[in-house]
């Protein structure tokens, strides 16, 4: 199932780390995810992912995000599991 999570704005050049959490445990299986550029074209990269779980269980799960272009981009996360 795909779902879209968050958006934000990134400069030129620069890296963001995002979380990502749902209710429960916070278990969603495997995610793929990706930033989706919105408006203005340029080039994202989603660099890094991974889950995190903390002393009580709970699953988290983390995104970075670079952009690789000229200029500031406004974008959406998107994604969706196996």
């Amino acid at each position: 199932m795909a779902w879209t999570a968050g958006n934000g704005t990134i400069g030129a050049g620069e890296s963001q780390d995002w979380s990502f959490a749902w209710g429960g445990n916070g278990d969603k299986g495997p995610q793929l995810i990706q930033a989706e550029p919105l408006g203005a074209s340029g080039e994202l990269a989603t660099v890094q992912i991974a889950e995190t779980l903390d002393n009580n269980g709970y699953l988290s799960y983390r995104a970075t995000v670079t952009n690789n272009g000229s200029a500031s981009v406004q974008f959406q996360w998107r994604g969706g599991g196996f």
